[in-house]
């Protein structure tokens, strides 16, 4: 089962960089993995509709309406954390703004991609996006060589194509299209 610490390791071999016991054992590439960690995985999670990441939450009202454009104001949830909203149930007309939902209908339900902290959730090609990612994140930092640096973006460009790809395979025929577009997009 995945672990932050085993992501980044795998992050770290990708590099030929020491391995870590910890995110805060103290080393350099400890320290740089700490560092780039969350904002990587946040990333990564946000760039696809990824199965072990979809939720569904029907949102709180706002006392307070927008000021122009649309008739209601909602909360995303934090609970797990709304990274991304995927689709408004109500089938209306929405849009995100900052932690805010705004749209014009009298109840708010979403499909969403939330914060998950728990890597033992994450698909096994997510886990090689992630630590792809993260070692492209520290190369230059831990390596000071450009052109490895380069390579490891290239890499984690492809590893987050192939993740989708095989994290699509499992979805049904409604989300078809929209995955199709998600990969055409990456």
């Amino acid at each position: 089962m995945a672990s932050e610490v085993s992501i980044c390791n795998r992050a770290l071999a990708m590099l030929g960089a020491n391995t870590i016991t910890s995110l805060q054992d103290g080393s350099t590439e400890s320290n740089v993995c700490n560092a780039v960690y969350a904002d990587a995985r946040d990333a990564v999670l946000r760039s696809h509709p990824w199965s072990c990441a979809i939720q569904r939450a029907t949102l709180a009202q706002l006392s307070t309406k927008p000021v122009w454009g649309y008739d209601k104001a909602y909360s995303l949830p934090n609970d797990p954390h709304c990274l991304s909203v995927l689709e408004l149930k109500e089938d209306s007309q929405y849009r995100v703004e900052g932690r805010t939902l705004v749209c014009n209908t009298d109840t708010a339900t979403i499909k969403f991609v939330a914060r998950i902290t728990d890597p033992g959730q994450f698909d096994p090609a997510l886990v090689f996006a992630l630590a792809s990612r993260i070692s492209a994140e520290v190369a230059y930092a831990l390596t000071q060589n450009r052109t490895l640096s380069n390579d490891m973006w290239a890499m984690s460009s492809t590893a987050l194509i192939n993740a989708s790809i095989y994290d699509g395979a499992e979805v049904g025929s409604e989300d078809i299209n929209s995955v199709v577009f998600e990969v055409a997009r990456a």
